[in-house]
């Protein structure tokens, strides 16, 4: 009987302590006392809902579900989207668009490594950053090669070392907008840089080009490897991107100079922003950031060489020189 009244009075205290938020006001002070308790529990509420809807729909949200199988609510985004293409067969040199890097100021003379390997069935523009004045004598095949001036877009992000940088690494994003057909890979280089375009081709035919690769070298400098990374295609060298990871990057392009500002060139920030994207490296020893004359040359197919700095090495390296080595 002690027993059952001690539990008794236990229940009618757990009773007493729940009824206690919400209790039946006797005297109207009370009622501005429920109405406080019942407010501060609609709030609490309303923002637990709130976070929740955050979270769980947020881009990296998204992302996360993806990498790790987890089916979450997500709000569609509007994507990129790829032109429809109507080739088919094997890769070939229609297929590749060349997006150089040039500078309005040194375009009249950098053109003459561009004129070694471009050929009428070449696609792609040098971007500059202004018009450039063509001389009166514009009979020179190296004036015939296309330019085009960079989306202005690209003056709005900050930089906190070369501002040319920013441009150069948006190149991708003024190369993809143009949405030409038939393009499946997207090459980009240096206004110094020569490309080997039969080997290119050769060496691209053997990806799919409708997955999405990151494809280059990276230095042959150790010290430049060591302090920005070996897992990253070096500008200078030139490196490829297959048409769905283009499309990709240039839809992130624009938050990724935001956020890497820091960084000194502009394929770091590319590379940073595909590491986002989660496309890894894949190195081909063709492409050299560092051309040394008959040194650092591995049994693979010349891709391209870059930073020619007189006539012999000029003649030497030419594609159309058949003494050369490539």
């Amino acid at each position: 009987m002690k027993a059952n009244r001690g539990g008794g009075e236990h229940g009618q205290h757990e009773a007493l302590k729940l009824s206690s938020f919400f209790f039946m006001p006797e005297r109207p002070r009370d009622y501005l006392v429920l109405f406080t308790r019942f407010s501060v529990l609609t709030c609490l509420i309303v923002s637990v809902s709130l976070v929740l809807r955050a979270t769980f729909l947020s881009p990296s949200a998204r992302d996360y579900s993806t990498t790790y199988g987890l089916k979450l609510t997500a709000v569609p985004q509007k994507a990129i989207a790829l032109p429809p293409s109507a080739s088919v067969g094997p890769t070939n040199i229609s297929h590749i668009f060349f997006s150089i890097a040039g500078a309005a100021e040194t375009w009249i003379d950098r053109s003459q490594y561009i004129s070694l390997w471009w050929r009428n069935t070449t696609r792609g523009f040098v971007w500059l950053d202004e018009p450039v004045k063509i001389p009166e004598n514009h009979s020179d095949v190296r004036f015939s090669i296309p330019t085009r001036v960079s989306d202005p877009g690209w003056t709005r992000f900050k930089f906190s070392s070369s501002r040319a940088a920013v441009r150069i690494a948006r190149i991708i994003w003024d190369s993809y907008r143009l949405n030409l057909p038939n393009v499946r890979w997207f090459v980009m280089g240096d206004d110094d840089t020569v490309f080997f375009t039969e080997n290119l081709v050769k060496v691209l035919s053997k990806y799919d080009h409708e997955q999405m690769w990151y494809i280059g070298g990276n230095s042959e400098s150790v010290e430049q490897d060591v302090m920005h990374a070996y897992d990253m295609a070096f500008g200078g060298g030139g490196f490829a991107l297959s048409r769905p990871l283009a499309a990709r990057l240039a839809a992130a392009m624009d938050d990724c100079l935001q956020r890497y500002f820091y960084f000194y060139g502009s394929d770091q920030r590319i590379a940073s922003c595909i590491s986002e994207i989660g496309v890894p490296f894949t190195e081909e020893r063709g492409f050299h950031q560092v051309r040394l004359l008959l040194c650092t040359c591995p049994l693979s197919n010349w891709l391209m060489f870059i930073h020619v700095s007189n006539r012999f090495e000029l003649e030497f390296w030419s594609p159309t020189n058949s003494k050369g080595f490539y």
